[in-house]
């Protein structure tokens, strides 16, 4: 079954989305959500009239196909990076694949040169074209066996790291180079690119680590052709000799059981007079330097080019064959795996399938606050609001209050702040911040919940008028390394507080620096966002 999404749709997808994240910045919640929503009342719902409702898979595609066409109409020649990657991911296909069709021709050529005074080493060939390919073959097969066996994720994989780390090098460098030219905005926003790199490749690694594997089997199946072809033309065009010597004291007898071994997977098939050469052919092509060639017979010295391209056939290209079929099954399978979990994707859906409302939450002047129930600080305790039918099919949330503002946060409000802004409801609030060993303590019991209980979102409330410090961003990874990478975490930000309440709206200028410093993290579903917007 062909997958819903390619691989050039989810690059499109992730770029739309950063784009939206720079609009959102630019124009404002209202903005997005009016657009979003125009799309699915007036395209998606239309397509999808008379059916149920839709999976958010589907309902996330027709949405691309939605903006791709806009941004087709408005680009002016200007190509989505989805489609700049499928004709790049062509052309490098097929440049890779004559790159080592040159490579290994040049190679076979320039070793087949024959001169006439000494036949050529059939040891050296079978190690050079055959030997080096099967050993790397088996140190990969060992290493993903090994990963298996472990259970070791992607990210331990050594392909993947160097491939990772060659990347965000790069980036270093870059950085440094322009660093001393750039401002302080600049190298924020510079960190916040590479942040957002390290996201992508950590949440969609495999999949992307496919086409790169199979770029690196069509150069491998390219050299190998290239080999088997100057190896044919060499032996049709020119009068080519073949010998083997050591200065080990092997018997002919025991290089014709290795012979036999090599040839096994195809000695069934072929005419054994094709599939290798017999014990005298071994014995009548054996080289001794001082005796020369001239004694030794024709029909010995030719009897080995068949068994030499038979080999690189079997060990070298067939092989690559199979990987190739392999990586791009595994491409299919895991873009039919893809899942939208993260925590931009449900922003997305739900300023589709939410009717337009106002995010700017009134905050009720008579309310209870957190402070006046008498419960100890410091403790974590489930919301007292109760669960209206509105909010039964809403993904909960933990939300993490700091010290200073929790005597101040009146829960109703900051339900409904929750509901409206995120679409979700929040089941627990827990006090944080008052000291880094109660933060342990904090994370410790989220982990254990969510061995018993699955939590469906963090939410740290955050005041976005003070600077991003170096303890918050640990409170973040330390609840990262204890609920997993597939619990989104949201940075809900607020203004300052004033004499009426703690949710104000926070200035644009800081929730681009708490943006560009979360994206920095490069963590895959954490985001930062304004929790009320101006109105």
């Amino acid at each position: 079954m062909k997958p819903l999404w390619r691989l050039e749709d989810i690059i499109d997808l992730e770029y739309l989305l950063l784009r939206d994240e720079n609009l959102l910045e630019e124009e404002g919640q209202e903005a997005l959500g009016q657009r979003d929503r125009d799309i699915y009342l007036q395209q998606i719902a239309q397509e999808g009239e008379g059916q149920e409702e839709l999976p958010p898979t589907i309902l996330l595609l027709r949405w691309l196909r939605a903006r791709q066409q806009q941004e087709a109409e408005q680009a002016n020649g200007i190509i989505l990076p989805g489609r700049f990657w499928s004709e790049l991911y062509q052309l490098s296909w097929w440049g890779l694949f004559l790159f080592g069709l040159l490579s290994g021709a040049g190679l076979a050529f320039s070793f087949l040169a024959y001169s006439g005074a000494e036949p050529v080493n059939v040891t050296v060939y079978l190690g050079l074209f055959v030997g080096t390919q099967f050993l790397l073959l088996g140190l990969m097969g060992v290493l993903s066996l090994l990963r298996l066996v472990q259970r070791r994720g992607l990210r331990e994989s050594l392909l993947y790291n160097v491939l990772i780390g060659l990347m965000v090098r790069g980036m270093l460098m870059l950085n440094r180079f322009a660093g001393s030219k750039m401002s302080g905005r600049q190298r924020l926003r510079a960190s916040s690119v590479k942040g957002v790199v390290l996201e992508k490749t950590r949440s969609h690694g495999a999949l992307f680590l496919w086409p790169v594997l199979g770029l690196l089997q069509m150069m491998a199946i390219g050299f190998n052709l290239g080999v088997l072809g100057a190896t044919v033309l060499k032996v049709i065009s020119s009068d080519i000799a073949f010998g083997w010597q050591s200065t080990l004291q092997i018997s002919q007898q025991m290089v014709f059981k290795l012979v036999l071994w090599i040839a096994l997977p195809w000695s069934w098939v072929i005419p054994t007079t094709l599939a290798y050469p017999n014990l005298e052919h071994i014995e009548g092509s054996k080289m001794v330097l001082k005796e020369g060639i001239y004694h030794l017979a024709t029909e010995d010295l030719v009897s080995w080019w068949p068994f030499l391209c038979l080999a690189v056939l079997c060990y070298g290209l067939l092989p690559r064959l199979l990987l190739l079929v392999f990586c791009l099954a595994g491409e299919r399978y895991s873009l039919a795996r893809q899942q939208f979990t993260g925590a931009a994707y449900g922003q997305l859906i739900r300023r589709l399938t939410s009717p337009l409302l106002s995010t700017q939450a009134p905050i009720p002047e008579h309310i209870s606050q957190p402070g006046n129930l008498e419960l100890p600080p410091r403790e974590v305790y489930p919301s007292r609001l109760a669960t209206s039918e509105g909010q039964r099919g809403l993904r909960t949330a933990v939300t993490l209050i700091p010290d200073e503002l929790y005597g101040q946060c009146p829960l109703e409000a900051l339900q409904v702040l929750v509901r409206e802004r995120l679409g979700m409801m929040t089941s627990k609030t827990i006090r944080i911040g008052a000291t880094d060993a109660d933060d342990g303590v904090v994370v410790n019991l989220l982990g254990e919940q969510n061995r018993t209980e699955k939590i469906e979102n963090i939410i740290l409330l955050q005041e976005a008028w003070l600077p991003p410090i170096g303890e918050f961003f640990s409170l973040i990874m330390r609840l990262r390394g204890r609920l997993g990478a597939t619990v989104p975490i949201f940075v809900a930000l607020v203004g300052k507080p004033d004499v009426a309440s703690i949710f104000t709206p926070a200035e644009q200028g800081d929730i681009t620096i708490w943006r560009a410093r979360i994206r920095a993290m490069g963590e895959p579903d954490l985001q930062a966002l304004e929790l009320v917007v101006a109105s």
